[in-house]
């Protein structure tokens, strides 16, 4: 039997860390792949420029994120993956072009329009071409 290849979004908030509970009650060790995968979007404004420094301090935080998750998942068969730019694409690009089965995320927490599932969720829940499990607070 094939193991699912599941894709597991994460922010680096305890509200997206809670994913990961889920994923370990849904699905058992030896019957899944997981990608951890965390996206930081860098916003430029009016000429302004992108140091080396910034990139890598950026790169350290999300490779802590992931770490941090991987230490979660101990006895799983993980993967990390890291990227820029804008979230919800990355997502789905990712899922599509690797052919996940299941993407798990959260929902926000944030207030007004983006209130209900968040707006990446949102997107990615919309747009996805596979199953998304959004997971509660």
């Amino acid at each position: 039997m094939t193991k699912k290849k599941i894709l597991v979004p994460l922010d680096g908030t305890d509200r997206s860390m809670h994913s990961l509970d889920w994923l370990k009650k849904l699905f058992k060790e030896d019957k899944v792949t997981i990608t951890l995968m965390t996206i930081r979007e860098i916003v430029m404004a009016n000429d302004m420029t992108i140091t080396n420094s910034t990139i890598e301090q950026a790169q350290k935080d999300m490779d802590e994120i992931l770490d941090k998750a991987e230490k979660k998942l101990e006895g799983y068969e993980v993967e990390k993956y890291s990227d820029f730019g804008s979230a919800p694409d990355k997502i789905l690009l990712k899922s599509k072009l690797d052919n996940y089965d299941v993407i798990i995320m959260t929902k926000s927490n944030k207030k007004g329009l983006a209130r209900i599932i968040g707006s990446v969720t949102n997107k990615v829940l919309k747009n996805a071409d596979t199953l998304v499990i959004v997971v509660p607070e």
